[in-house]
């Protein structure tokens, strides 16, 4: 069944138990998610086909930076609605691409409500492209290879996350040394977890498992 099928909430034959709120929830499709999946069809979206998957190639692992870079402040999971505009407007997050925009092309985006109209971030992804449009997929999963706990166990509840790591805080700290900018250790901690270098998932999430950290 096409996960985008489950309905917006816990399906109605789940037994409630205390801090059930804070644990995977049963979606109508049958398949257990993170609580904030179905919370709508963006968020379903990213829940089960992005967060917690290693990036293919040099411009996916640019966008989970960027993407992250803009979801900074903002309350968690708003960026998931505006991930398709932000990649039109960011030339699908090819470093080499969007570290040709002049100040001119950021003054348009500005004016763009597809996008996150912040000049600080919209500035600091410009920057962060020039600083890594030579990195290659295998320069992205090097700088994190070392991050990926050898054995990583999921939380059950979100109560159980943290919003930072000592993954997060070194990672944070590479990235510095390559120029790049509004890189503080929350961000790249999320980063982590997009990727899958961290677990991103509950323990009871379908989507706890191969291909994410965690996984068994």
């Amino acid at each position: 069944m096409d996960a985008t099928a489950a309905g917006p909430g816990p399906h109605p034959a789940d037994d409630h138990r205390p801090g059930d709120a804070f644990r995977a929830v049963l979606c109508g499709d049958g398949l257990r998610r993170c609580p904030w999946a179905p919370t709508g069809p963006a968020t379903l979206e990213e829940h089960d086909r992005r967060w917690g998957s290693p990036p293919e190639d040099a411009a996916g692992w640019f966008e989970a930076l960027s993407l992250e870079v803009f979801q900074a402040g903002l309350a968690r999971w708003s960026i998931a609605p505006r991930r398709e505009g932000l990649r039109r407007a960011f030339r699908e997050f090819l470093p080499a691409e969007i570290a040709r925009m002049t100040a001119d092309d950021v003054d348009e985006l500005l004016l763009d409500p597809a996008v996150i109209r912040n000049r600080v971030k919209i500035e600091a992804v410009v920057r962060n492209a020039c600083a890594s449009r030579g990195l290659g997929p295998g320069d992205w999963a090097e700088l994190v290879g070392d991050l990926r706990p050898a054995r990583a166990r999921p939380p059950l509840t979100v109560l159980e996350q943290s919003g930072h790591s000592p993954g997060g805080d070194l990672l944070a700290a590479r990235l510095r040394e390559r120029g790049l900018v509004f890189v503080g250790r929350t961000t790249a901690h999320r980063f982590l977890l997009r990727t899958g270098v961290l677990p991103g998932h509950l323990a009871e999430c379908f989507r706890t498992g191969t291909g994410t950290a965690g996984s068994g």
